[in-house]
């Protein structure tokens, strides 16, 4: 009977329950998301907006932290107590800062259309996500008998990822809370469609599913010495001088090149889509023989080069301030580092700067993601797979080392398994306005998302 049911059911879905929604519904929820300044803790009116609007939609929701800079809920087809096994969408409530307004062509906060491009900060990171993601989740409860669901949809709303993810990911997976969700995979941000990414190759669609990432890890560099500290008198040793010197030894180490498991299921899909003998290389970039060439090939494109090897961004320099005759006696440096996904990496780095670093330079972690070793590639990207497929057919998929750092890093440490999908296609232009100014949208793109997400979601409901 379980069979028979499960094959009514489908058979139900495709008849009276199509997979297309409102087209509009989703575009001016988002315009009105946007209008939150949700900046890391102050997530808290945009969060409860957005649980208002999952329960008028008759979805259940629970709150599992309450204040403003930690406003985490979750909205399910069925409630937590059902203790079944759940797939979890997740996103995260917070913005990162606008730094200057006036270099925007709307306000970032004014969720503007035009010219079927909807601006606004969060638009892309990763607010869009989270209104695909909860119309999806409507489709299925109204196209679902809630007997009939064999797993459960959870939508998970977190705060604080931009700021490193302990006042989301981090509660949440605490086992009195994780065992609550009891998710059976999460699907978060990470990856895209992208054009012009295989070489030689441009017009190539690939649809990039993230099943790992890398470590990050920010660091800060102290340099304390007493020095003369008059500008007028010349010195060799001042607290500038020692902190440039150890910027220069970093951003002048060799990268050291390491090819996982993960990555080289990458590099043979890109070396198949590129053909011939340069891909043949990259589809055995591991092999012995081609590693003479490796250093070469990386040196020259960084797409490759950020999927084997550790990244060190300068980001802040500081010192104390005072008139420009007074030389400083204290100077510090930030970096964002980002590990490759081995355990061994973070040991390696930090033997790195104190071998290679000034014995007078201060170094202090100031904050880092958890380790997490890559998901398996199991059914579940087979899902992702598919549902990418029917929206592209033309598109190729591909499994793929996360440059960035998300709270996917948080599930996949506790074994969670964890993909990260962005379920549209992406435009140079729109991931250079990532974390920048203009971060758009097509409106269009809203609604494809939607629709993979639908068709990625029906694989876990029927029974």
């Amino acid at each position: 009977m379980r069979i028979a049911s499960g094959i009514l059911t489908a058979v139900l879905f495709v008849v009276h329950f199509p997979m297309q929604v409102n087209s509009q519904e989703p575009v001016f929820t988002l315009k009105k998301y946007l209008q939150f300044k949700s900046y890391s803790g102050h997530e808290k009116p945009a969060g409860v907006y957005l649980k208002n609007l999952c329960e008028e939609m008759g979805i259940y929701t629970r709150v599992f932290s309450d204040s403003d800079s930690t406003y985490n809920f979750c909205a399910s087809i069925l409630p937590l107590d059902s203790k079944k096994k759940s797939v979890v969408l997740l996103n995260h409530i917070d913005v990162v800062s606008v730094e200057n307004e006036t270099n925007w062509q709307y306000p970032p906060f004014d969720s503007v259309i035009k010219n079927d491009t909807i601006y606004g900060r969060g638009t892309l990171d990763m607010k869009s996500l989270a209104i695909m993601q909860l119309f999806a989740l409507k489709k299925m409860k109204d196209s679902f008998p809630s007997d009939s669901l064999k797993h459960n949809i959870v939508l998970l709303c977190l705060s604080g990822e931009e700021t490193g993810g302990k006042n989301g990911a981090g509660l949440i997976i605490q086992p009195d809370i994780l065992s609550q969700i009891n998710p059976l995979v999460v699907f978060g941000e990470g990856g895209g469609g992208l054009s012009n990414v295989v070489p030689g190759k441009p017009n190539e669609l690939c649809f990039f599913v993230s099943n790992a990432e890398k470590k990050s890890l920010w660091i800060k560099l102290d340099a304390k010495i007493k020095s003369h500290g008059h500008g007028s008198v010349a010195s060799s040793k001042t607290a500038h001088k020692l902190l440039l010197k150890a910027i220069n030894k970093i951003e002048n180490t060799e990268e050291r090149i390491l090819i996982d498991k993960s990555t080289k299921q990458t590099f043979r899909e890109l070396g198949m889509i590129m053909g011939g003998y340069k891909g043949f290389i990259i589809k055995h970039f591991d092999w012995w023989i081609f590693k003479p060439l490796r250093k070469k090939i990386i040196r020259t494109n960084e797409s490759l080069k950020v999927l084997v090897s550790n990244s060190y961004q300068l980001t802040q320099m500081e010192s104390p301030k005072g008139p420009i005759n007074q030389v400083a006696q204290s100077a510090s440096a930030y970096y964002d580092c980002r590990l490759l996904p081995n355990r061994s990496e973070k040991p390696f780095f930090m033997k790195l700067l104190f071998r290679i670093l000034d014995p007078r330079i201060k170094i202090s972690i100031e904050d880092e993601s958890p380790t997490s070793e890559p998901t398996k590639l199991d059914y579940h990207y087979d899902n992702v797979k598919n549902a990418i497929i029917k929206s592209f057919p033309e598109a190729n998929v591909i499994p793929i080392l996360f440059p960035a750092t998300t709270d996917n890093s948080y599930f996949r440490n506790v074994g969670v398994p964890c993909y990260g999908l962005l379920p549209f296609q992406l435009s140079q232009s729109m991931l250079e306005s990532v974390h920048s100014d203009n971060e758009k949208i097509p409106t269009n793109s809203i609604n494809v998302g939607i629709k993979i997400y639908c068709d990625l979601l029906k694989n876990y409901l029927i029974r």
